[in-house]
């Protein structure tokens, strides 16, 4: 275990580590290692590495960093000396608020100061994680409040099983470097959620573009791919007949069974349309389009079909069914902003978008579940099923459709 009397050895740093380190000199490294786009658990890890170098004798420190997320409440940073840092999320959950009350989270949030313990039975007592902390034979702890401008409230803390934990000193030095170290982890934690919040929205690849700088209106991408269009039968019907609150519930059930098939394959959902979906898969591996049709819109199509077909709706009545039609085509597409002024949307255009869209609409009156273009048959791997020649609604001429074989 290194004492403050044996510095650490430097690790592979973005600047050079002298054998002593001074909070100045943390701070300063936080600053540009921060615009050398590390990541957290990267940048997490090295801070808390120069501050044992500095002389404070940290064997256990986290991040507890909250998150603008659907599903992810937070994301948990622990380094211990020694070992790789971790980096976790931990997702919304019932118990959630009572280990928080329990935690010394909730009472340097309270107070806003910070909280320093020294880890005995006293201490165990009244906090869960001390008594952890005491069974691996820590024996002192500092929670710090991390309060950022838009108010999320996050927390660090630093366990020592040094027997005198930590000095006069070592807390001068922690309260010096830490302004500094809340700026980087907030400006982190914003870039963080505008790609978590952008991807939510408009799709992770579009997310992409927008923090790009693909922000003005006519900017566009032309490329191949592979469309999905989906579409829930009578929507309007079981709208009418439900409540609001059911209809919400409704319409999450049918998006939980048809979108995680699509992301699992590397599809990518740029639109909800009330109970539609509109979804690309692009060949990003190189592999053609029989990887990218068969291993990924067609797989999902299926699954999609075969969970809707699984989906207990007895809670909306035991007359309601959850049926999709769901069109699959391969073609052309331009991908990119169109709108007026300051209100823009990121999505896909092209006559191969609308040959999808109304091929999704044929699935009602021929009442299959999925319907296939010649396009994207061409693209697949196994055979299918030619179903026959049909007109689609505004546009001219008849169009071969397939069913899966």
């Amino acid at each position: 275990m290194p004492t403050k009397t044996q510095p650490l050895s430097a690790p592979s740093s973005i600047l050079p580590v002298e054998d002593s380190l001074t909070a100045r000199e943390i701070a300063d490294w936080l600053l540009q290692a921060s615009r050398n786009q590390l990541d957290l658990g990267t940048l997490w890890g090295e801070f808390c590495h120069r501050l044992a170098l500095a002389g404070v004798p940290v064997e256990r420190g986290t991040a507890i960093l909250m998150a603008l997320h659907a599903i992810k409440e937070g994301v948990h940073c622990e380094w211990r000396m020694g070992q790789q840092t971790e980096v976790k999320p931990w997702h919304y959950a019932p118990g959630n608020a009572r280990i928080y009350q329990e935690s010394p989270l909730r009472l340097v949030h309270e107070t806003k100061s910070w909280l320093h313990r020294r880890i005995d039975d006293r201490s165990a007592a009244e906090f869960p994680i001390l008594k952890d902390l005491l069974a691996l034979g820590y024996t002192d702890y500092v929670c710090v409040p991390v309060i950022f401008a838009n108010g999320m409230q996050n927390a660090l803390t630093f366990a020592s099983r040094e027997p005198e934990g930590f000095t006069k000193r070592d807390m001068a030095l922690l309260r010096e470097v830490m302004p500094t170290a809340k700026i980087v982890l907030e400006l982190m934690t914003i870039y963080r959620s505008m790609d978590d919040v952008l991807a939510m929205y408009v799709g992770r690849e579009p997310g992409g573009r927008i923090l790009a700088g693909e922000v003005r209106r006519g900017t566009v991408n032309r490329m191949q791919a592979a469309i999905l269009v989906a579409d829930m039968r009578n929507f309007t019907l079981l709208s009418d007949r439900l409540g609001d609150l059911q209809t919400v519930e409704l319409l999450d059930a049918y998006y939980d069974c048809i979108i995680p098939p699509i992301l699992a394959r590397g599809g990518e959902v740029l639109k909800f349309t009330g109970d539609g979906v509109l979804a690309i898969f692009q060949d990003a591996s190189g592999r053609g389009a029989c990887h990218m049709c068969r291993g990924g819109a067609l797989e999902a199509a299926i699954e999609g079909q075969a969970c809707l077909d699984a989906l207990d709706t007895s809670r909306w009545g035991s007359d309601v069914e959850v049926r999709a039609g769901i069109a699959l085509h391969h073609g052309d597409v331009a991908f990119g902003n169109v709108g007026s002024g300051e209100r823009l949307d990121f999505t896909v255009i092209g006559k191969d978008v609308n040959l999808a869209a109304r091929l999704g609409a044929k699935c009602r009156s021929l009442g299959e579940p999925i319907l296939m273009s010649e396009s994207f048959v061409d693209g697949l791997e196994q055979g299918a099923r030619h179903l026959g020649d049909f007109s689609l609604r505004g546009l001219p001429g008849n169009h071969a459709i397939y069913v899966p074989a």
